[in-house]
């Protein structure tokens, strides 16, 4: 049986923290900020993994976080100073 919200209430409350082993798809979408889809394209290309606990799928977080460190890190640019004359 999973954990039920007072559980969770209590462990907030505690300042404990709970790393999920595994997560279901929508809760994955939550932690990682991937889309459903993204997870799905990442399942079906291999770049993350899923286990099965009867009819529920659950994707193991280990693997979404291997997957997210090793995309490229963002870079960005200051944008073009404007050139508009008062």
């Amino acid at each position: 049986m999973g954990m039920t919200d007072e559980d969770r209430r209590r462990l907030r409350g505690s300042g404990t923290t709970i790393d999920p082993i595994t997560a279901p798809i929508a809760e994955a979408v939550r932690i990682s900020g991937m889309s459903r889809s993204e997870i799905y394209r990442r399942l079906a290309a291999g770049d993350i993994v899923a286990v099965k606990n009867g009819s529920r799928t659950l994707i193991v977080m280990a693997s979404v976080r291997d997957y997210l460190a090793r995309l490229p890190i963002a870079t960005f640019r200051a944008p073009a100073a404007s050139t508009n004359a008062a």
